[in-house]
């Protein structure tokens, strides 16, 4: 940041605070729960699971010995 705009806003920085007059102040209960994490993508987790779980029954069924392996084909 330049020098200069250190000192853009020196005309308003010792201004009081804006309270409005339409709008009340928001608890700090409620100010924080804007904040908070939240599952933007429902249902994630559980395809994740579905799709681990089919990778490891394709693994197992490719680590199994095959019936033809198996009879000495």
């Amino acid at each position: 940041m330049p020098f200069e705009d250190v000192h853009r806003y020196d005309d308003i920085i010792g201004l009081p605070h804006h309270v409005s007059r339409r709008h009340p102040p928001m608890s700090r209960r409620n100010r924080a729960a804007q904040f908070m994490p939240f599952a933007a993508l429902t249902g994630y987790d559980a395809v994740i699971a579905r799709t681990a779980r089919q990778v490891e029954q394709a693994v197992e069924r490719a680590d199994a010995p095959s019936a033809d392996v198996m009879d000495g084909a």
